[in-house]
C-alpha cells in the first residue's frame, strides 16, 4: 500500500511510529514540506497487511454466495 500522510514534521513521524504498529512499514520517505509559508508536509510510506492479518481477511471473504441476485433482464 502507498500512503501519503500530511501534517506538521513531528505529526508526521508520530503518524510513522503508530502505522508501523499496525502494519509492516517496508519504507519512509523523507519529510517534504508544502510550498510556501507554513510548517505543514507530507511523508510517503510504502506498507502492507501483516502475513496474519492477510490470512484472516481471506479466511472471512471465502463465504457462501448471497441469497439476493440481481433481478435478470430480457435480451
Amino acid at each position: 500500500m502507498k500512503l501519503r500522510i500530511s501534517g506538521t514534521r513531528e505529526e508526521c513521524a508520530a503518524t510513522v511510529q503508530a502505522v508501523s504498529a499496525v502494519l509492516v512499514v517496508r519504507e519512509v520517505s523523507d519529510f517534504y514540506p508544502n510550498r510556501g509559508a507554513t510548517v505543514l508536509g507530507s511523508v510517503y510510506l510504502d506498507a502492507e497487511a501483516p502475513a496474519s492479518a492477510m490470512q484472516a481477511g481471506a479466511e472471512r471473504t471465502e463465504r457462501t454466495p448471497s441469497r439476493r441476485e440481481l433481478p435478470r433482464t430480457s435480451p
